[in-house]
């Protein structure tokens, strides 16, 4: 009963009933058992008695509620480490900043579902940031080679400027979306049942401006406010960015002040992505707490490229091709950072750059096993991590998409000049390998793992290596385009 001081450390004492029995009435339901005490031959002839209820279970649909309380209730029992960095202290776990990510993965995950649900935002996040990243960095460049592309000067810079718009504000109005709808376990420390029939679902919400229920659901859960602040400061971001997107494509609708909208309206785009940046460095510890990870190298590239952004707004005003120098630099920067959080979604670091407390829950591949082999039964994490090679193909899928979307805009330019069809027909195949991409980008967000059984497993990996050819062929196509618009 005595406290300990500073610096004492705590051993760990098992709390809860012996696996399988129910909880005891009395005083000696309190008594912690420790490490080492085997039970009693009466609880083993107990246990023994208890009926299987696995097939009940099965009727009932709660299959994978069922396993998924086993494994985290299991990883308890174990003492299963959940990130932590050297022994653990009472000033270690008393400290405000430290309370949610002591935590474990049965607060952050009650249930299969709210790990799919993560998961899968966390995969578009990364991706549409990636690929956003690649139209920014081209169109950003070609922007200084107007006389050079001539009449495909638009195709090559504000189409690819609208892609990479679209794209960026999907990520981001899914940050938003995912920090909004934030739920954790009802109760520290106990497990959630799972969810009645008839039992009321919590709300969710489509409007990423709920600031007062972002923060409500981030306080409660003990993460604080900066992941919302930073998924918001981007959303408005990419919004203010839009405006000078607009003035640029439709000057009509700027009533004659096009630069100035587009000037300031950049400004504005390139501050609030460096602030966005800037809570993620505050969220990962960047500038307090030096060791390596992913999630504080991602978070400062982030700030870096929006502080490179920054300074070609700035440049706007006086030398133009500087400008688009810096935003294609600061969107390259991107590009590193968000090729880094595919990375991190690969290692089942679902919160990524912006929500650092989901990136230390359990080592790869339990999460996914538990998730896939629901319906046998049984655990096995043996090979379920997500593989580098999986990764790298997202990459490619990404690239694909990029560089068919530009090949497509470029036929479809020359198809509005001269109106033949046979010059459709080359927009159209173009466009081919762009479609392709994002469906193998939609079925890797679904299949956690490569398939099996034949011919599915055949058939997935062709798929990959069919992408591949498709991007070397699709880049080869628009270099030589290049080559030759420059040249001559």
């Amino acid at each position: 009963g005595r406290p300990l001081g500073p610096g004492k450390r705590v051993r760990h004492v098992r709390c809860g009933p012996p696996h399988g029995m129910p909880p005891q009435s009395g005083n000696s339901a309190a008594e912690p058992l420790l490490d080492g005490v085997s039970p009693s031959q009466e609880e083993r002839l107990a246990i023994g008695a208890l009926p299987d209820l696995k097939a009940r279970i099965e009727q009932l649909g709660l299959t994978e509620e069922y396993l998924a309380f086993k494994e985290r209730y299991l990883a308890w029992r174990k003492g299963d480490s959940t990130g932590a960095r050297g022994e653990i202290t009472v000033e270690h776990i008393t400290k405000p900043e430290h309370v949610a990510a002591n935590r474990g993965f049965a607060y952050w995950y009650p249930n299969v579902q709210e790990w799919v649900w993560k998961r899968t935002l966390s995969y578009w996040i990364a991706v549409t940031f990636f690929e956003g990243s690649i139209f920014f960095t081209i169109s950003s460049f070609m922007f200084n080679q107007e006389d050079a592309l001539g009449t495909y000067f638009a195709p090559m810079t504000l189409y690819g400027y609208c892609a990479g718009k679209v794209l960026f504000l999907i990520c981001t109005y899914f940050m938003c979306l995912q920090t909004v709808n934030f739920h954790v376990c009802a109760n520290e420390g106990e497990e959630a049942p799972p969810t009645a029939p008839d039992e009321e679902e919590p709300p969710f919400y489509l409007w990423p401006y709920r600031y007062r229920t972002a923060i409500d659901n981030l306080e409660r859960a003990g993460v604080g406010p900066l992941p919302y602040y930073a998924a918001s400061t981007y959303l408005t971001g990419v919004l203010c960015f839009t405006v000078g997107l607009i003035a640029e494509i439709a000057p009509a609708f700027a009533f004659g002040y096009e630069p100035t909208v587009v000037r300031w309206s950049f400004l504005f785009g390139s501050i609030g992505f460096s602030l966005g940046g800037f809570f993620e460095c505050l969220q990962n510890r960047t500038f307090t707490e030096f060791y390596f990870s992913k999630g504080k190298v991602g978070a400062f590239l982030n700030f870096v490229a929006g502080s490179i952004f920054c300074v070609g707004a700035k440049y706007a005003w006086s030398d133009t091709k500087m400008s688009c120098n810096m935003y294609g630099l600061g969107s390259a920067v991107y590009m590193l950072g968000s090729s880094l959080q595919i990375i991190m979604w690969k290692d089942e670091q679902f919160g990524l750059t912006f929500l650092t407390v989901l990136n230390n829950l359990g080592s790869p591949g339990k999460l996914a096993t538990l998730a896939t082999t629901a319906d046998k039964g049984e655990l096995d994490d043996s090979h379920a991590h997500f593989s580098g090679l999986g990764a790298f193909f997202i990459h490619v899928y990404c690239a694909c998409g990029a560089v068919s979307m530009y090949n497509f805009n470029i036929e479809m330019r020359t198809f509005i000049e001269g109106s033949s069809w046979r010059s459709f027909q080359f927009a159209f195949n173009e466009f081919l390998p762009c479609m392709f991409a994002h469906m193998m980008m939609a079925l890797t967000s679904a299949v956690m793992r490569t398939p099996k059984v034949a011919p599915y497993r055949q058939l997935y990996r062709a798929a990959r290596w069919v992408c591949l050819v498709l991007t070397v062929n699709s880049c080869c196509t628009l270099f030589e385009f290049l080559i030759y618009q420059i040249r001559s």
